[in-house]
């Protein structure tokens, strides 16, 4: 029943305002688009940055390891 008494107000709405609203539901949904690429992005960047941090901790391991042998030498 709603939707019919919009249907109706809309009939008394200008045509400038009937195009403003088609424009922002435009924007709206190019907007929701936009987020999920935006989240999609994220996500790749989050695992690139937890790929990146493994090997960190790798090249931290071999490192510490190499200062120790060093150590003991001197």
């Amino acid at each position: 029943m709603q939707s019919k008494e919009i249907k109706d107000k809309n009939l008394n709405v200008p045509d400038e305002l009937k195009n403003i609203y088609k424009v922002l539901n435009k924007l709206e949904q190019r907007i929701a688009t936009l987020e999920k690429v935006l989240e999609s992005h994220a996500k790749c960047i989050g695992e690139m940055r937890g790929e990146e941090i493994q090997l960190n901790q790798e090249y931290r391991k071999k490192i510490v390891k190499r200062m120790g042998e060093l150590h003991e030498q001197s």
